[in-house]
């Protein structure tokens, strides 16, 4: 639903300038909605896929959601308008071409409705209610106070969360945060700042981010054979590393750099060298489920990714562009290499950390498969 408002919203090109802000203030209200929709959707997606699946074919089974849902429904989406780039004028992309991915976007979401009504809860999940099912009758017959010792709901979730699990959703919180930063900021905000400084044309531009997409895409089913045989906090860690704190950075600075007339090329390899380390990151969603024990898992592992993802890697772009407005977009590290790299760092703490904590006995990092890890 939010999706297809967006189509249908005024916009500063076609209603003026009063409507045009009207327009501008209700998609990023419905961008919000949107962005909780979808990480609600993943993170549930990735904990059903878990509980479901062989132990042994964890890594292998999770990454049909970036093959599909994550990175795979960006390449859809990222092909769709190019091809609309390419087929329409600018002036017709600007007055009602921009609508058409959104309201196109009626076809998956009808088949995802549809698909959902044959899913069936997990043994997990059952036999978790099973159990809250016998402690609540157990309860009821010692003197009718079930009521206050029995298991929460919903809301009583939230509330065990972060009365019992804080940890486990700082970890996962931080953890996930430069997946979040490398999605949104290098591949989306770098090139549209090369694409600024180099004249170069929009639809090549979306072409690029179609191929970083597409690479985490096709990797991913053999990095998760790879998380299956090396584990994940290892394969994420490094992920981390690699995406976080040594690829960004210099890429960036080679595009605020690049000669004249070597836009394109520099464009497309440095979307690949992201797209490799995207490839790596797709492990994020076993390592953020394992983080969490049954009965808190669907909300810690919600409540972290959007945390992580949402907020801050779609902060990234604002916050990137005030920054350029202070420092120096060409200097030897600009305002997004700094976000990315931050949020590198403490991502890379965040999974470190956690690792030495868990050997020390102070939480537990590997609810469903103790090995490899």
């Amino acid at each position: 639903v939010t999706t297809l408002l967006q189509g249908v919203l005024p916009s500063f090109y076609c209603c003026g300038e009063g409507w045009g802000w009207f327009g501008l203030v209700v998609m990023l209200l419905l961008r919000v909605l949107q962005g909780l929709s979808a990480g609600g959707e993943l993170s549930t997606a990735a904990v059903y896929i878990t509980e479901v699946s062989p132990r042994g074919q964890l890594g292998f089974n999770l990454s049909w959601i970036s093959l599909t849902g994550a990175f795979g429904a960006w390449s859809v989406a990222s092909l769709v308008v190019f091809l609309f780039q390419t087929a329409l004028t600018k002036e017709q992309m600007l007055l009602w071409g921009w609508r058409l991915p959104y309201l196109s976007s009626i076809i998956p979401g009808a088949a995802v409705l549809l698909g959902r009504r044959y899913l069936e809860e997990t043994p997990d999940f059952e036999e978790l209610v099973r159990a809250k099912a016998e402690q609540e009758n157990n309860l009821s017959m010692e003197r009718g106070d079930a009521e206050e010792h029995s298991t929460t709901s919903e809301a009583g979730m939230l509330h065990e969360l972060f009365a019992n699990h804080k940890l486990a959703l700082l970890v996962g919180s931080l953890g996930t945060a430069i997946f979040g930063a490398l999605s949104f900021v290098p591949p989306l905000y770098g090139a549209q700042f090369i694409q600024q400084d180099q004249g170069l044309p929009a639809n090549v531009v979306t072409f690029s981010e179609l191929m970083n997409y597409a690479i985490p895409a096709l990797l991913a089913p053999a990095i998760g054979m790879l998380v299956d045989r090396w584990g994940a906090g290892r394969v994420y860690t490094l992920g981390v590393f690699l995406g976080g704190v040594v690829v960004p950075a210099p890429v960036l600075y080679w595009w605020a750099h690049v000669p004249e007339g070597q836009g394109i090329t520099s464009m497309f390899v440095g979307q690949a060298l992201l797209g490799l380390c995207l490839a790596l990151q797709t492990s994020v969603y076993l390592w953020v489920v394992e983080l969490f024990p049954v009965h808190v898992r669907v909300t810690g592992v919600s409540v972290a990714y959007n945390i992580g993802v949402g907020i801050c890697g779609g902060l990234g772009p604002l916050v990137s562009d005030a920054g350029n407005r202070v420092l120096d977009p060409k200097g030897l590290m600009s305002a997004p290499a700094i976000y990315t790299a931050v949020f590198g760092l403490v991502s890379l703490f965040a999974c470190l950390g956690s690792r030495v904590l868990a050997k020390r006995g102070v939480m537990q990092v590997t609810h469903i498969r103790k090995s490899p890890y």
